[in-house]
């Protein structure tokens, strides 16, 4: 039988009792410290993650916007460039039968049997005065003109509008040529002041030559 000792009752359990009851107080509240502060961090951790996603997020939208931004100034400038293309393409065109015509006015300025008097451009239409001994021959000449306005951009020719027997006028030989004027479509490409000076370089070249 275990022998009962009277100094370690009732004042030492007590005292055990107390520090027992202190120190798992003190566990406790340690381990739900720790608990504690534990879950603080995860929740921080994931509050950070998710800024941090936010930041990202924000900074990708803005990268897209940007490019997009970029994307557009781009097209618009490709655009840009492209009708700038066919502009110069479409000059270039018109350049070249402008050449083709003036060439051919040259050459039929030269005859007896016509004389280009005048050439003129109206909105989209150009018109060429003359004069020709026979219709035989100012047909051969309308002909002969048709042809470098064929290239390009599609097969035009003159037509006939106004044909006058100046012979029929009152004190006029009857050997007086015939007065006619043609007329060919010709879209204008660019101003019109461009277009008007073209047209007065065309009207002076002929002029001179079919002065005698």
């Amino acid at each position: 039988m275990k022998s009962f000792n009277l100094l370690q009752y009732p004042a030492l359990a007590s005292q055990r009792r107390r520090f027992h009851s202190r120190w798992t107080s003190l566990s406790g509240l340690l381990v739900g410290s720790l608990t504690g502060f534990g879950l603080m961090s995860v929740v921080q951790e994931k509050h950070l993650q998710r800024v941090q996603e936010g930041v990202a997020l924000q900074s990708h939208l803005k990268q897209v916007q940007q490019q997009q931004t970029q994307d557009k100034v781009l097209q618009a400038q490709q655009n840009t460039w492209l009708q700038q293309h066919a502009r110069v393409q479409a000059l270039s065109a018109q350049q070249s039968r402008w050449e083709a015509l003036h060439q051919a006015l040259l050459f039929e300025a030269g005859p007896d049997s016509v004389q280009l008097l005048r050439l003129q451009l109206d909105a989209q239409t150009l018109e060429l005065h003359g004069q020709a001994k026979d219709v035989q021959r100012m047909a051969q000449a309308r002909a002969r003109l048709s042809k470098p306005l064929s290239e390009p951009p599609m097969a035009t020719t003159w037509t006939l509008v106004s044909l006058v027997n100046v012979a029929g006028a009152e004190g006029v030989s009857p050997q007086a040529p015939l007065e006619f004027v043609w007329q060919v479509p010709w879209p204008q490409v660019g101003s019109g002041s461009m277009s008007a000076a073209a047209t007065q370089n065309l009207r002076f070249d002929v002029a001179d030559k079919a002065r005698p």
